[in-house]
């Protein structure tokens, strides 16, 4: 059969017609590619120039020469632009092609600080240490940098990865490049997710860089069953925690009724403690133990009241204590609580057994009633026991031992994924389940945090419990952290890892908060410590501890962490001692001094101190600060005594601390600026009078530097009580003085 063969010319026709159909085709596209970018290069040119004209006349309106000369040099330098022109940032070592300035032509323009985006200025203040030239802009902000179109830029294509990050989640990113949040400008979201995870122990099932090494986050399991007597109050915890005390940082695991039954019973197995438990004593008095709570420093800690939450989620709120807690038990932890727990962050308070009788007494009347309701309601009373075996298959199932220690699960590996695992998985490597999640990778991470069973099937049981005390700004916080909670893959000079600076201070930072350091002491200006809510006098409380390392010697410093001597003996709160090794009281140390102002680091050196001789100076100045210590009677505040006793007659309120301490405790240079302005350094709450100048740097003695030095000198070199001053009222020991004493 013959072939039939178009005509050369209809073949002609038909290449011709293909090809232009392809032209129109590729304009077609390239007009619509091209069409975003182009309009928004026109709005900014002109923009720009009609505002840089209003500067300009702005600037010949106020007769600013100079002015009128900058700004119609950039107007015509906008006028002889080169019309349109993509703009792009190649970094091959990092794998980042952008045409995003192509767009985003204000950047680093102030003059587009208020425009709407594309146009509208970066934050300045991130862009001064991630140029655009350097970084790009698809490290921090994701998206697909070769795109011109606004969908295709963000990346907005079922096939990319890693599209835009939604402006709540971008801080995410900060953590590709940085080792850690802390102390990052900018990345404050991300910072406030660190801190969430380690205030909710999130580490205890997975792991992350720069959270290594954490002691557990709670009681170890081994001894329940001497510390929790009350059957009831231990299978009510297990359902639903936060019913009992609100605001605990323990998580609800949505346990069935039988799966409570099996951990109760384990939990009421373990009876294995470090130490044997003091047998059964004579009741103590309630009364007094309610005041030690409050004179020993508990309530600074600790709440007694079911809705007023104790200074963090890993402090118990002790309202319902006395249902919980077996009295023995109690007695054991107030004389010692390390040897029940030596990772525990509660302090020994030094207290004699009849003071541990009183406050256990004290501590078994608080049974909330509401609290009680819930117990009385419990709807497994009366059904069978369960299996402690199984019960120690759910607590390895459940992770509790992540949080909780116990013995023979030290060697076993987190329950959880490490947070950089999550981080790199792909959209379509996670488990979306049967859910209606948005299928977005920071909207799984949300869902997964805020409410995980909705991922759950019958194919896929989840074990990540739920956190009902999370806020929805929390979540979105800890989304930030987890995230991109990874080292991108990119050369060493886009990395930036933490320095040893860095590393001391959040180490410092992380003791203060495990220690509830703050609840006690106030270390920030203007932020006082939650004990001021129950201890009306500031003469009574806690000493404030702003730039602590300007005024004290850092041994003494290291000293009194380790072993905690009597400075005020007429307060009853007294610092505790705590379980901190060598390397922990030698960082704290220098994690004060490295917060300090740096004009206040010159003074304030560590580990050593260089401090005056006595030697070096005449006999004669001493005696004058000696004369001057004694004639401005510093020690009628300040008692000075070996033994540590106090002067008769005095109210305790009106007293400081022991001027005998002086030479081993305090800084040359701090006691110096502390006379010359006492507020300045000691709180605008202090007591002490401006005695050589007044609170506006007045002198009120003559040559006051010289008095101050030869005052402090002598302080230093003290090595007996000065003679006490006859008993004369203030205002007639010195008549005629410059200061007026009757005024203090």
């Amino acid at each position: 059969m013959a072939r039939i063969r178009a005509k050369t010319t209809l073949r002609l026709v038909f290449v011709v017609g293909s090809l232009v159909l392809l032209g129109v085709s590729w304009l077609a596209f390239r007009e619509g590619e091209q069409k975003d970018w182009k309009r928004f290069q026109d709005e900014y040119q002109a923009t720009y120039k009609q505002k840089v004209s209003a500067l300009r006349d702005q600037a010949a309106k106020d007769q600013d020469e100079a002015g009128v000369k900058k700004w119609s040099r950039l107007l015509e330098e906008a006028r002889d632009g080169d019309g349109h022109k993509i703009r792009q940032v190649f970094l091959p070592d990092a794998g980042v092609r952008d045409l995003c300035l192509t767009c985003h032509l204000g950047m680093e323009n102030p003059l587009f600080a208020e425009a709407a985006n594309p146009l509208r200025q970066h934050p300045p203040e991130i862009l001064k240490d991630h140029k655009p030239t350097q970084f790009g802009c698809t490290l921090c902000h994701h998206g697909q940098g070769v795109g011109l179109t606004v969908d295709k830029a963000h990346g907005f294509e079922s096939n990319w990865e890693a599209p835009r990050l939604p402006r709540r989640y971008v801080q995410a990113t900060c953590l590709g490049c940085h080792e850690t949040p802390f102390q990052l400008a900018g990345a404050e979201r991300a910072e406030r997710g660190r801190l969430l995870f380690l205030e909710h122990a999130c580490y205890g099932c997975h792991d992350v860089r720069s959270l290594q090494g954490l002691p557990y986050r709670s009681f170890p399991l081994d001894g329940t069953g001497l510390k929790i007597e009350n059957a009831t109050w231990l299978r009510q915890w297990l359902r639903d925690p936060s019913r009992l005390r609100p605001r605990t940082g323990m998580p609800t695991f949505r346990l069935k009724d039988q799966e409570i039954l099996h951990l109760a019973a384990f939990l009421s197995s373990r009876k294995e403690l470090s130490r044997e438990l003091p047998p059964p004593s004579a009741a103590g008095s309630v009364p007094r133990g309610q005041e030690l709570f409050t004179e020993r420093g508990c309530v600074a800690c600790h709440s007694v009241d079911r809705g007023d939450p104790a200074v963090s989620r890993l402090v118990p709120n002790l309202a319902d204590a006395g249902w919980k807690l077996s009295g023995r038990w109690v007695l054991a932890w107030l004389e010692n609580p390390v040897s029940l727990n030596p990772q525990t962050p509660m302090p020994n308070l030094m207290l004699t057994p009849e003071e541990r009788r009183d406050l256990a007494s004290y501590l078994a009347t608080l049974k909330n009633e509401e609290a009680g309701k819930i117990l009385e309601a419990d709807q497994l009373a009366g059904q069978e026991t369960g299996d402690p075996e199984e019960g120690r298959r759910l607590v390895q199932l459940f992770g509790c031992y992540g949080c909780h220690g116990l013995r023979d699960t030290e060697q076993l590996p987190r329950p959880g994924v490490e947070v950089a695992e999550v981080a790199k998985k792909r959209l379509e490597e996670l488990p979306f389940g049967n859910s209606q999640v948005p299928r977005t990778k920071w909207d799984w991470v949300f869902n997964k945090i805020q409410k995980p069973a909705v991922y759950e099937t019958q194919d896929m049981p989840l074990k990540m419990p739920d956190y009902p005390g999370l806020s929805e700004e929390e979540v979105e916080a800890l989304t930030v952290y987890y995230l991109q909670n990874r080292y991108y893959e990119l050369p060493e000079r886009y990395l930036a890892r933490s320095t040893p600076e860095n590393k001391l201070a959040a180490s410092g930072e992380w003791m203060l908060d495990r220690f509830h350091c703050r609840a006690c002491h106030q270390i920030e200006e203007n932020v006082l410590p939650r004990i001021d809510r129950f201890v009306s006098l500031k003469s009574l409380a806690p000493p404030r501890l702003v730039n602590e390392a300007e005024r004290v010697q850092p041994q003494w410093f290291f000293q009194y962490l380790t072993r905690p001597v009597v400075l005020r003996p007429w307060l009853k709160i007294r610092m505790p001692q705590f379980n901190w090794t060598y390397e922990e009281r030698k960082n704290l140390i220098a994690y004060f001094a490295g917060r300090l102002p740096p004009e206040a680091r010159k003074n304030a050196e560590v580990p050593y101190v260089l401090m005056p001789v006595r030697e070096d100076y005449d006999p004669e100045i001493i005696a004058m600060g000696e004369y001057r210590v004694h004639t401005d009677k510093c020690v009628q505040c300040h008692p000075i005594s070996l033994d540590g006793g106090l002067p008769e007659g005095v109210n305790v309120e009106d007293l400081s601390i022991n001027l005998m301490l002086t030479k081993n405790r305090l800084r040359y240079e701090w006691i110096k600026n502390f006379l010359r302005n006492p507020d300045a350094y000691a709180g605008a709450g202090t007591k002490m009078p401006f005695v050589y100048y007044t609170p506006d740097g007045v002198p009120r003695v003559p040559d006051p530097e010289k008095w101050i030095e030869y005052s402090t000198l002598y302080l230093l070199f003290m090595e007996k009580p000065p003679e006490m001053p006859k008993e004369t009222g203030i205002e007639e020991i010195r008549p005629g003085a410059d200061v007026d004493w009757t005024q203090y």
